[in-house]
């Protein structure tokens, strides 16, 4: 079905020639942006040097071999012997050039409307005064140090303040209960955690510190905790381990010398959202990381320093730091956001957009369609006209849904959207700003070598859906799994050495145009036809009374698997199950019929946003649920029904889905994840 849409966007002549990949195949004399890949692709290194001469990515000390293959593609060595730190890419150069000190780096907003701005120079200071901090509290270089916080300023000071002084960074994702908590700090054996009493959301006081407490008594390695106090209530202390935020930073001198670390010397573990099995510690360095994401601001998402980056995100994934340093390897701000942004009403981000006047903005396609159910009247009458990027990641989304963003700016800006992970630190797949673009379509970016695949590894024929696989090694690929890197193998390279199974499924129609299908291991199998549910929940979110959808196959004696949707209708609309079911019908075909429906008020979610379809079939099918520390809305699960026999399932199903949205999924998506 994707295949056949057409072109929606094209650049025009002043958004192609002012765009920093145009800039780019200008000073490398390339034509178009077709040769750039094919080139980029033949010649690895080439692409990384010349990129880092283009950002202006500096070394302590030069490399002397751009990558080093030797370990195959699983094991590859970047930028050998150079020395790097990221915090001097993305702060210290401009905090110490008199010309970019005084610009802004940091916008922040609380939700009880709360603001700070940060110079690159404050932040600088902020910056040097926290790894001085952690230096006293006898924090060393390779020490692990996490961040259990919220969207708050000092989140990013403590980012920097790690990496500046050689620590090693462990993002929490601030939702964890306690024993999601005490494994992560258990595994690393983290030495100090920064986290913060409290924060707002949805007009609520939400504790933070009585769960690091309760995690502690199963984290034996912790030392130290410094605690933000964004609340002023509630927190207690315990003598010689916590230590107040402002008492010790007010202590602590301004000035620091930045570490000179290895380019492949560690700067994070950050954990996957573990929408399958065990969280994985996926280990990232230093010179990956400030290259790759250099190379994502200017190239996907064409950051310029008068641009305002904004994302509905959280920090404890990669796609709050993403962000982050796209807007700062090129000085331009970066704006933060604490709480819900359907707080006091639905209005709250279209305020946002205007009062910052944001130029790059994004969001995942869930956000997205509560905000084109519950906030369009704001919308209507908000000033958007200093939009000139759209983006989203992390979900296959609707091409109903890409059509009424992209409506946005009326038509001008193109949307970024890309297909990634955290085991990459970046996208593997997107649209950019100079290729022509199809509702819902990624596209490809430079020196990866995307392609999809059978089972076999062996590329699928245009408009057969395939697993997304990587063919080069990327600079921010991670260096393994902490304490398993015979795990990291069994999990991205079971279809050849010499592919990286990235976990999605895409298609690429007869135009070349890619589209994000689902992960790969929620694929339905329907009488010998595989499929990724994006495309079915694709038609399903096209009937006008459907909010948002989930597609699970499960087992058939006769199909091997058959297809049972799940829905979530805007509110106060009655729908029969039969009418959806004919939809899907009309829309893919007879073959694509779903075995049965149900409606129900939420679908459970990570904290980026995407659909826990793993925990949804085993619920279903009263399978044990296993590990669901990343679900952001728990109770969500408890509206999944159990598997019964003909389509529909039980009365109990039934008006759950006529809630309001904004009060009763408060708990889940409209309390804004990221990506």
């Amino acid at each position: 079905m994707s295949q056949y849409r057409s072109i929606a966007w094209s650049p025009d002549r002043e958004q192609l020639e002012t765009s920093n990949l145009y800039r780019f195949m200008q000073t490398e004399g390339i034509s178009d942006y077709e040769k750039l890949i094919a080139l980029s692709e033949e010649n690895l290194e080439w692409f990384w040097d010349a990129f880092i001469r283009f950002a202006d990515l500096r070394f302590f000390h030069p490399y002397s071999q751009v990558v080093d293959r030797s370990g195959g593609l699983a094991w590859p060595k970047w930028f050998v012997d150079g020395k790097i730190n990221l915090v001097h890419n993305f702060v210290d150069k401009w905090a110490l050039d008199p010309a970019t000190a005084g610009r802004t780096a940091l916008l922040w907003e609380g939700e009880d409307g709360t603001t700070s701005e940060y110079s690159f120079f404050r932040l600088y200071q902020e910056t040097n005064r926290l790894a001085n901090a952690l230096s006293a509290l006898g924090i060393r270089r390779g020490d692990r140090v996490a961040i259990f916080m919220p969207m708050i300023a000092e989140t990013v000071v403590a980012l920097y303040g790690i990496y500046k002084m050689g620590a090693v960074a462990v993002p929490l994702f601030s939702g964890f209960g306690a024993e999601a908590v005490a494994l992560r700090l258990d595994d690393v054996e983290a030495k100090a955690v920064i986290t913060a009493d409290g924060f707002y959301r949805g007009g609520q006081k939400v504790g933070l510190k009585k769960v690091l407490d309760d995690a502690l008594e199963e984290a034996p390695s912790v030392e130290s905790v410094i605690v933000v106090e964004r609340l002023g209530e509630g927190a207690a202390y315990q003598p010689t381990r916590d230590h107040r935020w402002q008492e010790i930073m007010n202590a602590a001198a301004d000035e620091f010398q930045t570490v000179e670390t290895d380019a492949e010397e560690i700067c994070m573990v950050s954990y996957s959202s573990g929408t399958t099995g065990k969280p994985k510690g996926i280990v990232h360095v230093h010179g990956g990381i400030a290259v790759k994401t250099a190379e994502v601001g200017m190239f996907v998402y064409d950051t310029r320093p008068d641009d305002r980056f904004f994302m509905v995100t959280d920090f404890g994934w990669m796609m709050g730091q993403l962000p982050l340093f796209s807007a700062h390897t090129v000085a331009a701000p970066y704006v933060m956001y604490e709480g819900s942004l359907m707080y006091p009403d639905p209005g709250r981000l279209y305020r946002l957009l205007e009062k910052y006047r944001v130029t790059m903005f994004g969001a995942p396609a869930t956000a997205l369609r509560l905000l084109k159910t519950y906030a369009e009247s704001y919308r209507q009458q908000a000033d958007l006209s200093a939009l000139r990027i759209l983006g989203h990641t992390g979900e296959p989304i609707d091409a109903q849904t890409w059509n009424w963003f992209h409506s946005w700016t009326g038509g001008k800006a193109p949307i970024i959207n890309g297909s990634g992970g955290t085991e990459v630190f970046a996208e593997i797949i997107s649209s950019v700003c100079v290729a022509p673009q199809k509702p819902s379509c990624l596209g490809r970016t430079p020196a990866v070598g995307a392609k999809a695949v059978d089972e076999h590894g062996i590329p699928v024929p245009p408009g057969k859906p395939g697993y997304l696989v990587f063919t080069l090694p990327q600079p921010a690929q991670t260096r393994g799994f902490w304490k398993g890197p015979d795990r990291y193998l069994d999990t991205y390279f079971h279809l050849s050495p010499d592919l990286w199974w990235q976990g999605d499924m895409v298609m690429v129609d007869e135009d070349g145009y890619w589209f994000h299908l689902g992960r790969a291991d929620d694929v339905i199998k329907v009488s010998g036809r595989r499929t990724g549910p994006g495309e079915i929940e694709d038609a399903v979110n096209q009937h006008p009374a459907v909010l948002e959808s989930a597609v699970i196959g499960v087992p058939h004696p006769l199909k091997g698997e058959e297809i049972v949707l799940l829905a979530v209708l805007k509110p106060g609309v009655v729908l029969a199950e039969e009418e959806l079911a004919r939809h899907v019908v009309q829309a893919l075909g007879k073959p694509y019929e779903p075995g049965a429906v149900h409606f129900v008020g939420d679908l459970p979610k990570t904290r980026t946003q995407k659909i826990m379809r793993r925990l949804i079939k085993q619920k279903y099918i009263g399978e044990p649920l296993g590990e669901m520390s990343s679900l952001l809305n728990p109770g969500a699960l408890e509206l999944i029904p159990l598997r019964s026999e003909g389509r529909g399932g039980n009365e109990n199903d039934r008006g759950d889905y006529r809630h309001d949205a904004i009060g009763g999924q408060d708990g889940g998506t409209s309390r804004s994840g990221s990506h």
